[in-house]
């Protein structure tokens, strides 16, 4: 996975800007719980700094809003080029969120199905283009 800060804080901003329960609800308990663990640790580290805390009270108030979003990946940047731990602590759990991600993903296998004149093919590999003339 990626390692730099800037990366880091632009997979971690939304996350921090829609919240935990946002997440929680779609993604599952056991992946809701890491969720709530950046959001903390990103909280904790920004406790104290009034500019970073209405930063992060701001993107949550429009989380879908790019600019606000923006905003907070920068100052997650800097926080994170500031303190090594704090990067490592982040990177680590935006790992776990994605292996857990990656565990609980349904496969649905369709291998014998025939779907009106289409017919699914064993282990092919390739690109499908649907909907094209």
């Amino acid at each position: 996975m990626i390692s730099d800060p800037v990366s880091l804080a632009a997979l971690a901003a939304p996350f921090l800007a829609k919240g935990a329960e946002a997440f929680t609800k779609t993604a599952g308990e056991k992946l809701g719980g890491k969720i709530l663990e950046l959001c903390q640790s990103v909280v904790d580290k920004f406790k104290g700094d009034s500019y970073a805390e209405q930063t992060l009270a701001r993107a949550k108030e429009m989380p879908e809003s790019e600019d606000r979003q923006s905003a907070l990946k920068g100052i997650l940047t800097e926080k994170m080029n500031a303190d090594l731990d704090f990067a490592g602590e982040i990177k680590k759990l935006l790992d776990e969120m994605q292996k857990g991600a990656a565990s609980t993903q349904t496969t649905f296998d369709q291998r014998g199905q025939t779907v009106g004149t289409q017919t699914n093919i064993g282990n092919v590999q390739g690109s499908v283009n649907i909907g094209t003339k």
